[in-house]
């Protein structure tokens, strides 16, 4: 952002992009070396972005109201799906990918209702993917600006371990506050991982690690945000397990 402006916000909030007509081509990404091997292996390089019309697409924020005169975004690009190859890539991950420092881009907000309650209750976070973002800013806002002294705890699933990211972070938000777990599952770690943590889907890791010998899963205050299918399966889980509509907060970026 310029020099000395900044976007007054609350954690959890998010602000929408004005996406301008355009042409984008992949083949002029500059990607980052250890990814140019995943490009060239699905042939990403070939998809043109071609968008007559302007949109508008809604982000959840990562930074938290502290980190004062940025907007920290988490975009995943969105490729076609492997069944309908032909079909345009996604356009505001496109547009997004496709700005270089200096660009200029027109938002709007900040926006938002996924709001953490003001009480004492313990909170757990279930994140995935690109839901990691109002995470980071929930946890990074309870714990480094109000100093909370709720029991906090993070369960993040990815697929492997290059699909992480902010982890070193968490990590030492743990060893800093007492009051704060960081845990995350792989669905499909690689060899070349090494992972010894938890494997599998990350509702059922939290519920037999956690949930399943919790005293009261029902008094503490649920806070998500992932793919479609994770959300369904964290609150069916929830729902299962006697947790009331009201303590279960949802950032439905998928929906």
């Amino acid at each position: 952002m310029p020099d000395g402006d900044a976007v007054p916000f609350r954690a959890g909030g998010y602000i929408q992009i004005e996406c301008p007509s355009h042409k984008v081509a992949y083949a002029d990404f500059d990607v980052p070396d250890e990814y140019r091997g995943d490009w060239d292996k699905f042939n990403l390089f070939r998809y043109v972005s071609d968008v007559k019309e302007p949109t508008l697409r809604a982000y959840s924020m990562a930074n938290y109201p502290e980190e004062k005169g940025i907007i920290m975004l988490n975009v995943r690009i969105a490729t076609p799906p492997p069944q309908v190859p032909d079909a345009p890539p996604g356009i505001m991950s496109s547009y997004i990918w496709s700005l270089k420092p200096g660009d200029k881009v027109t938002i709007s907000g900040p926006f938002g209702e996924f709001f953490a309650k003001e009480t004492q209750a313990e909170m757990v976070f279930i994140g995935g993917g690109a839901g990691m973002a109002p995470m980071r800013s929930h946890i990074f806002d309870q714990l480094k600006r109000l100093h909370s002294s709720r029991k906090i705890s993070f369960w993040y699933g990815a697929r492997s371990l290059r699909e992480m990211f902010y982890d070193d972070e968490f990590e030492q938000l743990a060893r800093e506050n007492p009051n704060f777990t960081f845990h995350v599952a792989l669905s499909d770690p690689q060899p070349e991982d090494n992972w010894t943590g938890h494997t599998g889907f990350i509702h059922n890791v939290l519920y037999e690690n956690y949930l399943r010998d919790h005293p009261a899963p029902e008094d503490c205050e649920f806070y998500m945000c992932g793919p479609p299918v994770m959300n369904a399966a964290v609150i069916k889980m929830l729902k299962d397990l006697g947790v009331e509509d009201e303590n279960i907060m949802l950032d439905d970026f998928g929906g």
